[in-house]
């Protein structure tokens, strides 16, 4: 132990009473704690002020939240002491351990200092035990690093003022009584009535103030402007003001009936001050039993109604959102289901019109069908935007045309009292994600509309800007296409703008909006390394400006569909595997097209039995999500039996969790050409 101390590192364990004797003397290594020398600087300062101090402390220590204590909080640990020292508090209290580090678990969370007032326990003592109030103050102990490594605890035995505040609420309660009788108390009970905060007075029978105390005087003069004094008529000091007076004289004449009442109301003159105020009224009775006056006890609880309203705020908002997410986990499984049915019926309508099946009606027919199947195709894409299993795919897009092509769209979400404008110049191509845009001008639409419930005009405008350096809006240098949305609705004032981009920050009240629209917009513009700026006033309208980077190269000008590989040259055996059998009938037929010798399986699992039995594919073309194992965990366990085995991942969302970068993907539906342009992609020798 003396050896111990001789360290200028393991010197912080002096002093500390027993505790400091105990940790001295205790084999840490063996413990699993390592040699002291080896204990963080944080872990050495904190056990030399908890040690050391008077005051009951103590440390929880790491994510085990493991127990260091000082003398004064041995009583909290009784009969496993010294045990308990150094180990998870989860080992000490097996069954309430998670509600004892619950403050501290906030700690972690919140990064900051949490306080815990009033907190009863039964505490062992000389006569048995006993129940005790205390003040806990959890602050966070923070490494080299700034990251919290443990939890420094202090507590204060506050059961004594508990007591005091106890008694002196008895005594309010049972003020009516001491006035009465026991006249003898009054000097006490005068020192009281003066000094504590509650606001207190006492009135007879025609207003006039038997007794009022310093905090309600002070009160009455913030917000009535006058200072009331024993004597005085409270209605007398209304009198030049009608309303208030009248307000007064029904909560007073509530007491002065003999009903003993408490009730939460708003007082006040509406150009000083109204708070509101939670008020007890109790009658004053003579000898003989009959009422002389009344009294009241004041508290104002405006903070705490403004509390509650935020926390039922808050609560509404986080049960939105939850229906959000739940919204969209639903939307996203519909249509992962309704890209699997679309496959099927795009790869066969494809096909008859590749081959020109059919007279000329029934061709027509046919395009017809097939446009109805890319729109839902569309459609689907952008239900899964809304569930957020789209990622961002950030390409060329006509910007332009994108407007132009949601103009249908967004007039039938204004609706017929809106007159929507398009003033589109002739624009470069924009670097953007096209579905997650069309999605931001849907919102924009429809908070526009929102913001215009007596109808009114909304403008798109689009236009080439450049930025340079120290742009005041935070845009980084260079050229955008700034498109200006426009209302003319009510408008925003400066703080409502300065939120408006804050995760369910919504105006529209619980129910009628999700407060994500403008933060999605602006996420969306950050993605892209553009930026998002507002220009609202009441009664003025709105214009929000989505800046979007000009893109480098020039975007697709036909439908994407690239001439198929030349078909029937035995260009190999392709595993199909999808637990759909419509989906791989079509998808095998589009392989034999291509020339493929097609071996099927309705599993990852039957594939592997198929490749394990002799089976070599030249390629495996594997749904990804299918019962038992992904498609991605069936590509690693097929290239562990062929390492060079091309693999194409197609999956109904766009998104394919846990796909590395050399897997290529294929998004469901896709239509002949499609396929073609990934498997040349994949197989540029076998193609050339």
């Amino acid at each position: 132990m003396t050896d111990m101390l001789a360290s200028p590192i393991a010197s912080f364990l002096a002093g500390g009473g027993e505790m400091g004797a105990l940790m001295r003397a205790h084999d840490w290594p063996a413990s699993g704690h390592g040699d002291v020398e080896s204990w963080s600087q944080a872990l050495r300062s904190a056990l030399s002020t908890c040690l050391n101090a008077q005051a009951v402390s103590a440390i929880y220590w790491g994510p085990e939240f493991r127990l260091f204590y000082n003398d004064a909080y041995r009583p909290f640990v009784g009969d496993r002491h010294p045990w308990a020292l150094g180990r998870p508090m989860r080992e000490i209290w097996p069954t309430m351990w998670q509600s004892l580090t619950a403050a501290a678990r906030q700690v972690y969370e919140t990064g900051s200092g949490v306080v815990v007032e009033n907190q009863r326990l039964m505490m062992e003592g000389d006569d048995g035990l006993t129940e005790r109030c205390w003040y806990y103050s959890f602050a966070p102990i923070r490494g080299g690093t700034n990251e919290i490594e443990g939890i420094f605890l202090t507590a204060l035995d506050t059961t004594e003022r508990m007591l005091a505040e106890n008694r002196l609420r008895l005594l309010n309660e049972t003020l009516e009584t001491r006035v009465a009788k026991q006249l003898a108390e009054r000097n006490v009970l005068a020192t009281l009535f003066e000094i504590t905060d509650m606001m207190i007075m006492a009135v007879d029978l025609d207003y006039a103030i038997t007794a009022i105390n310093k905090a309600n005087a002070d009160e009455f003069e913030r917000i009535y402007g006058v200072r009331p004094k024993v004597g005085d008529n409270m209605l007398d000091l209304l009198a030049n003001r009608p309303a208030e007076q009248a307000q007064v004289r029904a909560g007073w004449a509530r007491g002065l009936s003999g009903e003993e009442v408490t009730f939460v109301a708003d007082f006040g003159d509406p150009d000083r001050a109204r708070p509101y105020y939670e008020i007890k009224f109790r009658t004053i009775r003579d000898e003989a039993g009959e009422p002389i006056g009344t009294y009241q006890f004041v508290t104002d609880v405006t903070q705490r109604l403004r509390d509650q309203a935020q926390l039922q705020e808050a609560q509404d908002a986080l049960r939105q959102s939850q229906k959000l997410e739940a919204m969209g986990s639903l939307t996203g499984g519909v249509a992962h289901d309704f890209n699997n049915l679309l496959t099927p019926i795009i790869g066969s309508l494809d096909m008859l019109v590749r081959k020109g099946i059919g007279s000329e009606r029934e061709r027509r027919l046919i395009d017809g069908a097939l446009q109805s199947a890319e729109r839902a195709k569309t459609l689907v894409q952008r239900l899964l935007a809304f569930a957020r299993r789209q990622p961002l795919q950030a390409t060329a897009v006509d910007l332009s045309c994108l407007i132009e092509g949601m103009s249908g769209l967004m007039v039938s979400t204004l609706g017929p009292a809106i007159e929507m404008t398009l003033d589109i110049a002739e624009l470069p191509p924009v670097k953007a994600d096209a579905n997650q845009l069309e999605m931001a001008l849907l919102n924009l639409a429809v908070n526009a509309r929102d913001a215009m419930p007596e109808g009114g005009s909304f403008t798109i405008a689009a236009a080439r800007e450049s930025v340079r350096d120290g742009d005041r809006r935070g845009l980084a240098r260079g050229h955008y296409v700034r498109m200006s949305v426009r209302d003319t609705g009510l408008g925003m004032d400066a703080e409502t703008c300065r939120r408006a981009i804050e995760p369910f920050f919504s105006t529209k009240g619980i129910g009628k909006g999700t407060g994500l629209g403008l933060s999605m917009v602006h996420g969306l513009t950050a993605q892209l390394a553009g930026g998002l700026t507002i220009d609202s006033e009441p009664g003025a309208g709105t214009s929000i400006d989505l800046w979007l980077p000009i893109s480098a190269t020039m975007p697709d000008d036909g439908d994407g569909a690239i001439p198929a590989p030349p078909t029937g040259l035995g260009r190999g055996v392709a595993l199909l595997v999808d637990d759909e059998e419509l989906v791989r009938i079509s998808t095998a037929h589009m392989l034999s097209g291509f020339g493929f010798e097609v071996i099927e399986a309705a599993s990852a699992k039957d594939a592997l039995r198929l490749m394990r039995g002799g089976t070599q594919p030249d390629i495996l073309v594997t749904d990804h999500l299918m019962p038992g194992m992904s498609g991605v965990e069936l590509a690693l366990q097929a290239r562990a039996l062929l390492a060079s085995l091309p693999v194409l991942v197609v999956s109904g969302y766009a998104e394919i969790e846990g796909v590395a970068s050399n897997l290529p993907r294929l998004t469901k539906p896709f239509r002949h050409a499609e396929l073609a342009a990934s498997l040349t992609a994949l197989l540029p020798g076998m193609f050339a």
